[in-house]
């Protein structure tokens, strides 16, 4: 049992994987991402989301994470395995996929308590650094095997050199003999079929001695090889002959190696894929304004104004629910309205959630596992089966009515269309009853009226309709439950132009009964609109309320800093006034011992009048001490993953590591992570503050602290407008009493890096500047220590 692929097509979520492989850097998570299905039970679903949680709260931290680097090397381990030999730039290729590997399992070894699901994927990586060095010593940069890589090698190669060197000179010499200078076509040197020749005009053939290698296509023109420099030439073949088999004997060994290591270099490249598609999902969160839905164990949906993830442009929000109060819903209205896309996101939300994906919606939607979802949408006629439209449908029922439980999705477009109404209504309440019973959770749209009573007559069956503006004769795609849908139909007839008489013949065919259904069903939609409109005015209004009460809590807390801050300027003031206080009174006991010792008065109240200054002085520093309430935070309060406020450094970051016995804290502030004592430390509020003015200077700067970053993005401008913004940027990051900052211009060309950090050289605030490290953005980020 499971989802099946016809399922999730008729729900289009392969196109929603399409765009997830888009994200993928490796052509391995590139193919994961397509074969996404999704998971049936609880546990799996429920890590494949925390792993897309953490992917996205990775690159909060860590916005270039990646794999990028690593290469598609499964051809090169296979042909190892077979047997074969890997060439230079592809030893290079496995090289750098090692390093990445190592490289990502260090960074997440550091973060280990923060991301727990990221780490069991890479947890299979076994560093290969030895293999890496081994690599990169044998193997130039340009794919080439270096000189060093054996010492026969650097000796038949430095042979090689002398060799050539030898066969030049000699060529140069028969260049510059005048007997030979009317033979030649041109004075160069030139080489055909690894030999040097000379070009030697045609009619001397036989005045040169030497072996013709090659000819002109005119004839007109012959390479000749000097017998002087035959001889030289047959031993220079024979030497890079020896060249040769010695750079392919250690192309063979370096593949022998990697053969040894096949399985642990596959495990690593899988690893890294795995990674990759977790990324991926994190971007695709991003890219869809995304986010994880609360996992529950049962079978329940609550979407909370959901959005189809492949619709663009602006997009009607949905919102229902489904195995709460009800566990069946019955979608009327007229046709364009979007039942079938409440239909299609129903079941694309629970297909998204159980591949671990984040669904676009509110953050307190909640979403269950069903073991199967079954879906009738669309035209199931087929000519080549003898189908109609109401057999294709009929043969999808059957199979769904004999596989469904109660821990089932069922969704049905259109059931009992395609037949006789009345049979078809009939029919339809059946299926709908049968699935209800089996404890099924089913959604399904219909045309017939006879459904809308059925729904009202029913336990934990619910109507629910989508809108249509009578004005203008367009739907509004909203879904209103609880309210059956109408069909609209002598209205729009008559808006299109359909005469009076016309409308007033028809309505005689109505019965009674059913006019004053369509006038309940018109009033309870009246009333389900006045209630949304009150809801939404007592809504509003609490909105009112939250935000002055937000607001008196933040004036709170700005006049507690602003108290603080005036009363450490206070004691500045007053410490000031005690230093000069006593400057003044040692002046002064110098004067009273000098007059004093003039006459013969006793040193007692010298040492009175010090005693009275050290009591005024003690008071004073006994005041310095004052400190208020709630400053600091104990060990208690502190939770991961919580933002708090570094007074000393006056930046928010979030907590990484809980106290340690030095009542330090570890804080991540955007990609700088710092230790922090408990006592610098206060929970930081939602909401930027407003910063007291008690002094215009002291305002700036704690206006900067709050608001500036610790990195500025110059991608995409030209140097001298990102030299500017960086600049300014710095003054405001001095300003702010930030240390650190880490400026990112991108990889590209280098010219952007070479210009910002020629900008830099003689900047009066930087004191010193270098390039990102792994996983500071590398050579796309440059890190500078500002004075």
């Amino acid at each position: 049992m499971g989802i099946e692929d016809k399922v999730l097509n008729k729900l289009d979520f392969p196109k929603v994987l399409l765009r997830l492989g888009e994200y993928c850097i490796l052509p391995r998570a590139k193919e994961l991402a397509v074969g996404l299905t999704p998971y049936v039970d609880y546990e799996s679903v429920r890590l494949a989301l925390q792993e897309t949680e953490e992917g996205k709260n990775l690159l909060r931290g860590n916005p270039l994470f990646s794999v990028r680097g690593a290469k598609e090397i499964r051809p090169f381990i296979e042909r190892c395995l077979r047997g074969g030999v890997i060439h230079g730039e592809e030893l290079l290729e496995i090289r750098d996929t090692l390093r990445v590997g190592r490289k990502i399992k260090q960074l997440l070894l550091e973060s280990i308590d923060v991301f727990p699901g990221l780490w069991e994927i890479v947890l299979p990586i076994e560093p290969q650094k030895d293999l890496e060095d081994e690599i990169s010593r044998c193997i130039a940069e340009d794919g080439k095997v270096a000189d060093n890589a054996s010492p026969e090698l650097a000796e038949f190669r430095r042979a090689i050199y002398r060799l050539q060197n030898r066969i030049r000179e000699s060529l140069e010499g028969t260049l510059r003999n005048s007997a030979f200078q009317k033979m030649l076509q041109d004075p160069i040197i030139t080489q055909r079929s690894d030999r040097y020749v000379i070009p030697i005009k045609q009619e001397y053939r036989t005045a040169f001695p030497g072996i013709v290698h090659d000819q002109s296509a005119s004839g007109a023109t012959l390479f000749i090889e000097p017998m002087p420099v035959v001889h030289l030439g047959n031993e220079l073949r024979e030497v890079v002959l020896k060249e040769q088999r010695e750079v392919q004997r250690i192309l063979q060994m370096l593949s022998a190696q990697i053969e040894g290591r096949a399985d642990a270099v596959a495990d690593l490249h899988e690893a890294l894929a795995k990674l990759d598609l977790v990324v991926a999902k994190a971007h695709l969160s991003v890219a869809m304004n995304a986010g994880a839905p609360e996992l529950m164990s049962g079978q329940q949906i609550k979407l909370v104004q959901a959005r189809h993830p492949l619709i663009g442009g602006t997009v009607v929000p949905l919102s229902l629910e489904l195995g709460i109060d009800f566990d069946t819903l019955v979608i009327t209205g007229p046709n364009t309205g979007g039942k079938t896309v409440a239909l299609k996101v129903v079941g694309l939300m629970a297909a998204m959630t159980q591949s671990g994906l984040h669904i676009p919606a509110e953050s307190d939607s909640r979403m269950g596992v069903f073991t199967q979802i079954f879906a009738d949408i669309g035209d199931e006629q087929s000519v080549e089966q003898s189908l109609s439209t109401f057999s294709g449908h009929m043969k999808n029922i059957v199979e769904i009515i004999n596989r469904s439980d109660g821990r089932s999705l069922v969704l049905l477009d259109e059931v009992g269309a395609g037949t006789d109404p009345t049979e078809g209504a009939a029919l339809a309440m059946g299926i709908l009853a049968d699935l209800h019973e089996r404890g099924c959770r089913t959604v399904s749209t219909t045309h017939y009226g006879a459904l809308k009573t059925f729904a009202y007559d029913t336990p934990r069956v619910k109507n629910a309709s989508v809108e249509f503006d009578t004005e203008t004769l367009r739907p509004t795609y909203r879904l209103l439950v609880g309210i059956p849908g109408k069909s609209n139909a002598f209205t729009i007839a008559g808006r299109l132009g359909l005469s009076e008489r016309v409308l007033d013949r028809a309505n005689t065919f109505v019965t009674e009964r059913e006019m004053q259904v369509a006038d309940l069903i018109e009033n309870l939609g009246e009333t389900h609109r006045e209630i949304e409109l009150e809801k939404q005015k007592a809504k509003t209004g609490r909105q009112a309320v939250e935000k002055q009460s937000k607001a008196l809590e933040e004036k709170t807390i700005r006049l507690d800093e602003e108290f603080e801050i005036l009363l450490a300027l206070a004691k500045d003031e007053a410490s000031e006034l005690i230093r000069e206080a006593k400057r003044e009174a040692d002046a002064l006991i110098e004067e009273l011992k000098a007059a004093l010792k003039k006459e013969n008065k006793q040193q007692q109240d010298i040492e009175k009048a010090r005693q009275g200054f050290r009591r005024i002085s003690a008071k004073l520093d006994h005041g310095r001490q004052v400190k208020r309430s709630g400053s600091g935070l104990s060990a208690d309060q502190i939770m991961l993953g919580q933002t708090v406020y570094m007074t000393k450094l006056r930046q928010k970051g979030q907590v990484v590591k809980l106290p340690n016995s030095n009542g330090e804290v570890l804080v991540q502030a955007g990609i700088m992570k710092v230790m922090v004592p408990l006592i610098e430390l206060k929970l930081a509020q939602e909401e930027k503050k407003v910063s007291p003015k008690y002094s215009r200077d002291m305002g700036i700067g704690m206006r900067k602290a709050e608001e500036i970053r610790s990195e500025i993005d110059l991608r995409g401008m030209l140097v001298e407008e990102g030299t500017e913004a960086l600049d300014k940027y710095m003054d405001d990051a001095v300003l702010g009493g930030i240390g650190l900052i880490y400026v990112i211009h991108g990889k590209g060309t280098g010219a952007m890096r070479a210009g910002i950090q020629d900008f830099l050289k003689g900047h009066p605030h930087v004191k010193s500047f270098r390039i990102g490290e792994y996983g500071e953005g590398d050579s796309g980020v440059t890190v500078v220590e500002l004075r």
